[in-house]
């Protein structure tokens, strides 16, 4: 994955919303919904700022209902996730599962049950 793919924090945010929205949602009502539940006074050029960015990402597309453009995901959370998860083991372990599972574990040891479901995964994987 692209560097510039990886998102700010408000991003993310405006990003959880989305994904948690069953319908498109317009500008005005991500901003109602940021005031209402975040605290957050956005202008519309501000959101419209970070719209255009996730646009640019391949996460955020609009459809127009008249004049006004509504917005929606169009990469699922759990796409964005493995292609973060992917990038993290191709260039910070050489694409390498085991070098990445052994320092996601460091000194913590397996408990039994962690261990047969990963052996579970394992073997289904395989």
């Amino acid at each position: 994955m692209d560097r510039s793919k990886k998102m700010t924090d408000t991003e993310s945010e405006i990003m959880e919303v989305l994904w948690n929205s069953e319908i498109p949602m317009s500008a005005a009502e991500l901003i109602d919904y940021f005031a209402q539940h975040h605290g957050k006074s956005w202008k519309a050029t501000t959101l419209a700022t970070f719209l255009s960015r996730l646009s640019q990402k391949g996460l955020v597309d609009s459809v127009r209902k008249g004049r006004v453009p509504y917005y929606h995901p169009i990469q699922t959370r759990a796409a964005y996730m493995q292609s973060i998860a992917q990038e993290v083991l191709d260039t910070m372990y050489q694409g390498s599962v085991t070098k990445f599972f052994a320092a996601l574990c460091g000194d913590t040891p397996l408990s039994p049950a962690d261990r047969k479901e990963l052996k579970a995964w394992l073997d289904k994987e395989m």
